[in-house]
């Protein structure tokens, strides 16, 4: 049912990229790849994980790397790490770049449990959230009521496999 939502959103924002398009507003060319293309949208699903964060954008970018589906593999795994974040609501999160993600493998790698396999990619976002209100925030590591912008997550897989979440935080 998730997934099946997640796509319904997922057409309507092309849908409507497209009518702005015909109607002369700013969109991307319909000849760009899915997978190169850039592409921004507004999901409204939640789940348990995602209570906190019912309402965000995301940015897709551009790569050669990953396609959306590793993407959002990736972002699932950072939300249901955010949706433990009590009265933190995420606002946007972004993919960097794939020159990003090469550059930070040697250091997904350096972060690897004793035993783990090494990882083959790793993958960078970035994200703007808001924090909790004073009272939620007292006793947490948070600025009570502020937006933090340009939070970074950086996660690793290997072989395809599921991503897991190495660091957050900023740079």
């Amino acid at each position: 049912m998730k997934r099946k939502l997640f796509a319904f959103v997922s057409v309507l924002a092309v849908l409507c990229s497209l009518v702005l398009i015909g109607c002369g507003g700013k969109g991307s060319s319909t000849s760009e790849s899915a997978e190169t293309a850039e592409a921004t949208q507004t999901t409204t699903e939640t789940t348990d994980a995602t209570k906190a964060a019912a309402d965000y954008q995301i940015d897709y970018g551009t790569s050669q790397l990953y396609t959306q589906a590793d993407m959002d593999g990736a972002i699932d795994t950072i939300m249901a790490e955010f949706g433990n974040w009590k009265g933190c609501t995420m606002k946007r999160i972004a993919f960097t770049d794939d020159t990003t993600c090469t550059d930070n493998l040697a250091y997904a790698n350096s972060l690897r449990k004793d035993g783990q396999p090494e990882f083959t990619q790793a993958i960078v976002f970035t994200s703007d959230f808001h924090s909790p209100s004073k009272e939620e925030a007292e006793g947490t590591a948070w600025e009570p009521d502020t937006d933090y912008v340009g939070y970074n997550w950086t996660l690793g897989r290997t072989d395809g496999g599921a991503w897991e979440l190495l660091t957050w935080g900023y740079a």
